[in-house]
């Protein structure tokens, strides 16, 4: 180590390491030469630590920046995913309600033509059996009366057979029509079937009321009617059966009020038909 220092003397030049974090250089002057200095601080770096540690570091920070930039990619695109799917849902959900409502309006519509005439909308012989089972029920409970109405049309095969079948049906919806219009809203109008129609009336106070009410519909039933430009003038039998009097069952009451409707009729009659 002699050869070197001796070296650095002879070239002037001092050599002073600090060893903790600088090496200092020092230029010493030869013997008669004017005195100058200049000073070199070498900063080393700590002990043990790399030397590209500021770049590793960087380099992390833009790996951990890219592994983030993935996983916000990937957030995104699961988001996109699920509004497509909530998207979905919302159009399936509106096409099964738009499916349930349907459905509930065919089962609506099948309960109601169970138990109502197609044609004419009225109940059928099924609501008015059930109808008249419960008024019976009522009327033995608070020892009332009721009374059963059952109508046929006068020739009513005659318009048929002249006028036709679709003729035939549109008389038959009017005069269901004029048939509600006489009764209140307790009572039930009811085709029975055909050309035949029946009335309950579920309360009455005495068989003259009962009476009252078929000669009412027997008067609104007998004016004319428009169908198709034909003017046509029908009548109609009636029979009227009153629990208790004439009957305790339905199977009773109906019978003793289909003898007395053929009792009323004056006979086939032909119904003026004209243009």
């Amino acid at each position: 180590m002699r050869t070197p220092r001796r070296s650095a003397e002879a070239s002037g030049i001092a050599l002073g390491v600090d060893r903790l974090k600088t090496t200092r250089v020092i230029r010493a002057p030869h013997a008669g030469i004017a005195p100058y200095g200049h000073a070199v601080y070498l900063r080393t770096p700590a002990q043990g630590a790399p030397i590209n540690a500021p770049s590793q570091r960087l380099q992390h920070a833009l790996a951990q920046v890219e592994e983030l930039e993935r996983a916000l990619a990937s957030c995104q695109q699961e988001a996109i995913s699920a509004q497509q799917q909530i998207v979905l849902l919302t159009e399936t959900n509106a096409r099964l309600s738009e499916l349930v409502v349907r459905r509930e309006h065919e089962v609506a519509n099948v309960r109601h033509f169970a138990y109502h005439d197609e044609l004419t909308g009225l109940p059928n012989r099924a609501l008015l059996l059930d109808r008249l089972d419960q008024a019976l029920v009522r009327a033995k409970r608070q020892h009332k009366q009721l009374a059963l109405l059952l109508l046929d049309l006068d020739g009513f095969k005659d318009v048929n057979d002249r006028l036709g079948h679709i003729a035939g049906d549109k008389l038959l919806q009017r005069v269901a029509e004029r048939l509600v219009s006489c009764i209140r809203g307790s009572d039930t109008a009811c085709r029975y079937g055909g050309d035949e129609f029946v009335v309950l009336l579920p309360e009455v106070d005495e068989q003259k009321q009962a009476l009252v009410v078929a000669g009412e519909i027997h008067a609104r039933l007998a004016k004319p009617y428009m169908v198709d430009d034909y003017s046509i003038a029908m009548t109609a039998s009636i029979g009227v059966a009153v629990y208790p009097h004439d009957g305790m069952s339905q199977e009773d009451l109906i019978k003793q009020a289909d003898v007395a409707m053929y009792l009323a009729k004056p006979g086939r009659s032909i119904p003026a038909v004209r243009l």
